[in-house]
């Protein structure tokens, strides 16, 4: 993977957003207002309005769990779904802690032609360790593709790692490791999928 750093990424993303010839809605035109304004892009928001996208239609909803090498697949309500998808809602994500607290900078993959928004705290403090804010750039409107974030933080005597990832108007999916105080860690993985072409994974 050969990645470079963008020099500045934030006015080069918002001279192609002010190319477009069109105006953008939901995430893209949220997030051209961030740029414009060089913010911090808002995480929390995008998922919240791809959240707000599943609300509006009716289709299945896939869960699929495996934990310890067990496997199990049931189709969920809207409840459960934002019960699980609260998850990713995290307190530090709001914006003006958001930029407070982590400091920024952008990379572009060659590999997936992805400009890749990286989020490191500033001090390590609350939970939320990384955040990566993958963007599909055009000359049109640039997409929001997935969004990538790691937390740690302690349950009790037990130390809880996770890794979480939102594929955009798709699913999502939590890897999390619980290690206890006596005893061996324990790894599960929980996915959400909303997208039917996606069931088969």
């Amino acid at each position: 993977m050969k990645l470079y750093l963008m020099f500045p990424a934030l006015f080069m993303l918002a001279v192609a957003c002010k190319q477009s010839p069109k105006p953008a809605e939901g995430t893209e035109q949220l997030m051209e207002d961030t740029l414009a304004n060089s913010q911090y892009l808002p995480v929390a928001d995008f998922i919240q309005m791809d959240i707000a996208r599943v609300d509006s239609f009716s289709g299945g909803i896939l869960r699929k769990v495996s934990i310890g090498g067990k496997k199990d697949s049931t189709y969920i309500r809207l409840p459960e779904f934002h019960k699980l998808a609260s998850q990713f809602l995290i307190p530090e994500l709001d914006s003006a802690s958001f930029q407070e607290h982590f400091k920024e900078h952008s990379l572009m993959d060659e590999t997936t032609q992805m400009l890749n928004f990286i989020y490191s705290p500033k001090q390590p403090a609350g939970s939320l360790q990384n955040v990566m804010v993958y963007l599909k750039p055009s000359l049109t409107t640039d997409k929001v593709n997935r969004i990538y974030m790691e937390r740690e933080f302690n349950s009790g005597d037990t130390a809880i790692s996770q890794k979480l990832t939102w594929k955009m108007q798709a699913y999502y999916y939590i890897v999390t490791i619980r290690q206890p105080k006596d005893g061996p860690a324990v790894t599960s993985m929980e996915k959400v999928i909303w997208d039917p072409q996606y069931f088969g994974e």
